[in-house]
């Protein structure tokens, strides 16, 4: 057997393992879109002297846990009614920059030194720091959202798509997530899960690239094409 071919059949192996995680998929893509990311607990505030809750407030200016989820789901819902490409994408960067306020000062200090690590490219040290954060923070979106990406780049297919699953629990309009989800059920055959979340992902983020590009072109695979 050529190299080529034991490629191949390493990597068809390796999906095979994928088809359990499917099922934890589709429960991550029926939560509803409405749903609010999970909050931090009382003693993970975001500063000692804890403003009252009050107006969606600017990122720069957000403080406690209630101002950061109060903020994305205003980001959230103004994402998913703009039609403005430029407008979307800097709603979208806000979005980003509040996944990475956690409400710890330490699971924000183990994600930027993930960061740190990806740059320079030094697996073992990111899988040090997001397995920690795991543990320390199981209700932060973004930390299983980072793990998931590492476990892809790992060929940990099954992890990744569980660590997913993790993300859209806690968080259903992680969009990256949503994103990165919808790719490998439609690299692993799962067409219809695939089409599902591409679906979803247009109702929460619509101005995405090429996206109802991809959803026509698995509609007509999955439903055929219409009359």
């Amino acid at each position: 057997m050529g190299m080529t071919s034991i490629m191949i059949v390493s990597r068809t192996r390796s999906w095979l393992f994928v088809g359990s995680f499917a099922m934890l998929a589709a429960a991550a893509l029926l939560a509803p879109l409405s749903g609010h990311a999970a909050e931090p607990g009382p003693d993970r505030s975001l500063s000692k002297d804890a403003a009252p809750a009050g107006p969606p407030q600017p990122v720069d200016a957000v403080r406690t846990p209630e101002q950061r989820q109060q903020a994305l789901d205003a980001l959230y819902d103004k994402l998913a009614k703009t039609t403005d490409d430029t407008e979307a994408t800097a709603i979208r960067a806000d979005i980003r920059q509040l996944w990475h306020v956690t409400g710890s000062a330490t699971i924000d200090l183990l994600l930027a030194r993930d960061g740190e690590a990806a740059l320079a490219h030094d697996t073992p040290v990111r899988r040090q720091l997001l397995e920690a954060a795991a543990k320390l923070a199981p209700d932060s979106a973004e930390v299983w959202n980072r793990r998931a990406g590492l476990d892809f780049s790992d060929q940990r297919y099954q992890d990744a798509i569980a660590d997913l699953g993790h993300t859209l629990v806690i968080d259903p309009r992680h969009f990256d997530a949503l994103e990165a989800l919808a790719g490998i059920l439609r690299d692993t055959g799962h067409d219809a899960l695939a089409l599902k979340a591409l679906r979803k992902l247009k109702a929460i983020n619509p101005t995405g690239s090429n996206l109802q590009t991809e959803i026509d072109d698995l509609s007509r695979k999955v439903e055929g094409q219409k009359i």
